[in-house]
């Protein structure tokens, strides 16, 4: 009985620690043996590589609206010359229009957006029409447009694409950036943070002085 709170007085503790949103997978990932331990811990891997800025990817669709993506998994590769990875399933709808227009901008949210975020991350471009979430506003290099609002945005045009496994890198020359509440780092304002699955988070007010 004494183990059983002692366990419990535990989870309780790496719960406040860490968020409800880590302890729930971690409590999971605790169960089984060892084997089945080392799998769950691989199905999950990328997450515990989280947060990460959950940004909004817009491509052009034929009729010349843009498609809304939003996309966690992406990475600065080169400073010079500057490029982007981002990286998406092929069988995705905005994979396909970003390999026929051959660029696409990568718009950081905050938390008022995160509503938004949501749907936009949840639905197909193919059956709904994402550009209804947002107002757009012109790019400075490309044709696709930039979300208004957003609190960061950068132009991209595609230099190549990668089949990695079930996903492509789509790999993005960096043409123009813009940025609001920015000084080399976020100082003013959060990004708003992908975690997984349906949770996200910002930076706390302190971490931005």
């Amino acid at each position: 009985m004494a183990a059983k709170k002692a366990a419990g007085q535990s989870r309780q503790s790496r719960s406040e620690a860490y968020g409800t949103f880590f302890y729930i997978p971690v409590r999971y990932l605790g169960m089984g043996s060892e084997v089945e331990r080392r799998k769950d811990y691989c199905e999950f891997y990328h997450r515990l590589l989280s947060p990460r800025v959950a940004a909004l990817v817009v491509a052009l669709r034929d009729d010349g609206k843009p498609n809304v993506m939003t996309v966690a998994w992406h990475s600065p590769v080169s400073v010079r010359p500057p490029i982007l990875a981002i990286c998406i399933s092929p069988a995705r709808h905005t994979h396909s229009l970003i390999i026929k227009n051959k660029e696409f901008t990568v718009n950081i949210p905050d938390l008022s957006m995160k509503g938004a975020v949501e749907v936009a991350g949840s639905k197909s471009g193919r059956d709904f029409d994402k550009s209804s979430l947002f107002k757009f506003i012109p790019a400075t290099k490309i044709r696709t447009p930039l979300i208004d609002g957003a609190i960061g945005a950068i132009e991209c045009e595609l230099n190549q694409a990668i089949d990695v496994g079930d996903h492509s890198v789509l790999f993005g020359n960096v043409v123009a950036c813009h940025a609001k509440g920015f000084g080399e780092v976020w100082k003013e304002r959060s990004p708003l943070l992908h975690l997984g699955s349906s949770f996200y988070t910002v930076m706390k007010e302190s971490c931005l002085r």
